[in-house]
């Protein structure tokens, strides 16, 4: 008799377990979803940001730091600018781009600010469609780098209401991982030892930054093309050099 009322009380248990667990299946719970959720112009802005910075680092890196390069050298059909260069023979190559960093910054902002200025205005149409409101103060960007990284700063007073719900946003703060300032420094520091040198060692500065690869490609003009990769990341950035050249046939 203990046997069987203990077999009854585990079926009438597990009966109820199953009667439950259908019922969790069916009965439809929807999520609250506040505004600020639905529409939130931190999370909508820092995904545009990072979309378009993405592009244009794209552009910049394989071109050496440009988004529409000048004085370029051709190499597997990419435009490839010369950061030191002597179009002469026998003297050492002189820097032309001693601000790279400082170039690199404006080539992005440039290239994103009225790209950004267009995620501003859908944003603003997207909340007019479900009938709320934005108001937008003027726009102020800076952008700074940093070891595996680039912050931008955008300076823009945000309102946003629906109905009796309102929210001010000062500005907005996006970090983006990216090795473009790493890379960029190696490039930095190859155009200077080229320039003071003649040479660069990239084999010995591998051995102590094994965080790179580093190639290097020469011409029969003796441009030399050195393309540097982040290994973490698998992004490379190509740099042309001439200098130090000797005439053909000598």
């Amino acid at each position: 008799m203990n046997k069987k009322a203990q077999l009854m009380l585990w079926v009438i248990l597990a009966i109820f377990l199953v009667a439950a667990m259908i019922l969790f299946l069916y009965i439809d719970i929807k999520p609250t979803i506040t505004t600020n959720q639905e529409f939130n112009p931190e999370s909508y802005m820092d995904k545009c940001v990072r979309q378009y910075v993405d592009e244009v680092v794209e552009k910049m890196l394989p071109q050496g730091g440009f988004v529409n390069p000048e004085n370029t050298k051709t190499y597997n059909g990419i435009n490839v600018t010369y950061l030191c260069q002597n179009k002469g023979n026998y003297l050492p190559c002189v820097n032309q781009h001693p601000m790279l960093l400082n170039e690199m910054k404006s080539e992005i902002i440039n290239y994103i600010q009225p790209k950004i200025e267009k995620c501003f205005s859908d944003f603003k149409t997207e909340v007019e469609k479900r009938d709320g409101k934005v108001e937008y103060g003027i726009t102020n960007m800076n952008l700074n780098f940093g070891p595996k990284r680039i912050y931008i700063f955008i300076d823009k007073k945000t309102t946003m209401a629906f109905g009796e719900e309102t929210r001010n946003i000062p500005d907005y703060r996006i970090e983006i991982i990216n090795p473009l300032y790493d890379l960029a420094s190696v490039a930095i520091e190859i155009a200077s030892q080229e320039a003071n040198y003649c040479y660069f060692e990239y084999v010995g500065y591998m051995i102590l930054h094994p965080e790179f690869k580093i190639t290097k490609f020469t011409f029969d003009d003796s441009t030399k093309v050195y393309t540097i990769e982040d290994k973490s990341s698998s992004k490379k950035i190509n740099i042309a050099v001439r200098g130090c050249a000797i005439p053909p046939g000598i």
